[in-house]
């Protein structure tokens, strides 16, 4: 009896297939129906399941043509939608076109998927190279530090709209630029989604939301006179804003279970981080009544006590991270004692490096800190707790001591503008933080 491949059970096709790159995939199941049938299974469908999107014109009608025709393209589960930043891009993307062509894709996702949505969905910039003649990739004019931010404003808005018109569901992660270093979303865009979250309807399963956010990047001078003369213009009351957006927002998520909320702090706003916003976040909002987190992290945003205390309270999550945050007003103490309370239901936190009016602050415990002082011994900026010690008393002191050891502290110091801003060259540092991707990827 003659043995071919035909006639092996799908189990050995299947084994034979994981051997192959996805080219070798494709042209081994074009030798007939029965073993494009046996190589269509488990490890095949793998390479149909996560997909980044580059939103272009050109990539997204490929993507509404493997959409429309169905079967693989809709195994889609895992999506990270990338925009492109580059200079002028005002003059050549066609937002509406964008934007058309993704519902487009959508809908048929909505329609022909097994769940009728997917599973997460990330945000990403990128700037694109181009080959050139030797085999190697160059990269034309870079764009400029406010093109970067625009095209992250455009991404979110062109993504937002697409999921609102063809319902869509995103079930379990939605990460809005967390991952992308030296980029994120403006604050406002996040704050307009969150007036629209109950009617959009399409994350109302979501378990973890990511959030990268900042000042506008964008504000005209009148416009920024008239929130100085309301606000007090200040990088604090855009985060008292932030989470009161949250708290909003998340009553439309009942299955919410984790949050984390990073802030990059923009060239401009180093001289308003200092103002002290003049409304109180708990006099304006009211938080939602069944929370119950089970992680929540914080990080590189200046608030006040008031705010930070209420914003945890409300969230009342098992686990807190606070890192780089510096109190513009208040003390850490109603804070610390609201964590070590016996009546919280708190069973972890990780503090580190937080700022009381810019002074770090260490605590009374055992352990070193990240760089010495001269003519004092303190002690380390990090605390970290879960079971054993978790209810004792946090305690802290400053000094105004000289650091000793510049590389230490200088390497600490980079290490914070990298992660939190500003930048002096937001540009280099995205290039070298998040590379440059090729025209053809």
């Amino acid at each position: 009896m003659t043995t071919s491949l035909e006639t092996l059970p799908i189990e050995l096709v299947e084994y034979i297939v994981t051997f192959l790159d996805v080219r070798d995939i494709a042209s081994f199941r074009l030798t007939s129906r029965n073993l494009e049938s046996k190589a269509s299974q488990g490890h095949f469908k793998g390479f149909f399941t996560e997909k980044e999107i580059i939103l272009t014109a050109e990539r997204l009608q490929n993507m509404v043509h493997v959409m429309g025709r169905g079967r693989l393209g809709c195994l889609l589960q895992h999506c990270i939608i990338s925009g492109v930043a580059e200079p002028q891009i005002s003059s050549t993307f066609d937002i509406a076109e964008c934007q058309g062509l993704l519902t487009k894709a959508f809908s048929f996702l909505k329609q022909r998927s097994a769940t009728g949505g997917l599973v997460s969905l990330s945000f990403c910039i990128i700037v694109l190279t181009q080959r050139v003649g030797d085999g190697t990739f160059e990269v034309g004019s870079l764009p400029s530090w406010t093109e970067i931010w625009a095209a992250a404003l455009h991404t979110f808005e062109i993504t937002m709209a697409a999921l609102s018109e063809s319902q869509l569901l995103v079930y379990d992660h939605l990460d809005l630029f967390g991952y992308v270093s030296s980029c994120s979303l403006n604050y406002n865009a996040f704050l307009h989604l969150t007036r629209n979250i109950p009617s959009m309807g399409v994350f109302h399963h979501l378990k973890t939301l990511i959030l990268s956010l900042s000042s506008p990047h964008d504000a005209t001078e009148q416009t920024l006179a008239q929130e100085t003369a309301i606000y007090g213009l200040s990088q604090s009351w855009h985060v008292a804003l932030t989470f009161r957006g949250i708290l909003r927002m998340i009553e439309s998520m009942p299955e919410l279970e984790v949050l984390h909320l990073h802030w990059y702090s923009l060239p401009h706003d180093a001289c308003t981080t200092l103002v002290q916003p003049t409304i109180s976040l708990d006099c304006s909002i009211h938080p939602p009544t069944t929370t119950r987190l089970k992680e929540c992290s914080v990080r590189g945003l200046h608030t006040s006590e008031s705010d930070l205390l209420y914003f945890i309270k409300a969230l009342n999550p098992a686990a807190l991270i606070l890192a780089d945050v510096c109190l513009i007003s208040g003390t850490y103490a109603s804070i610390f004692e609201h964590l070590t309370n016996p009546d919280t239901p708190m069973t972890q936190y990780f503090i580190d490096d937080i700022f009381e009016y810019g002074n770090l602050v260490h605590f009374d415990t055992q352990g070193t800190p990240k760089f010495r002082y001269r003519g004092v011994d303190m002690g380390p900026s990090l605390l970290a707790r879960h079971t054993t010690h978790l209810k004792e008393p946090i305690r802290y002191s400053f000094t105004s001591r000289r650091p000793v050891g510049n590389r230490e502290r200088r390497r600490w110091l980079e290490h914070k503008v990298r992660e939190f801003g500003p930048s002096e060259d937001l540009v280099r540092d995205f290039i070298r933080l998040n590379g440059l991707v090729p025209v053809g990827r």
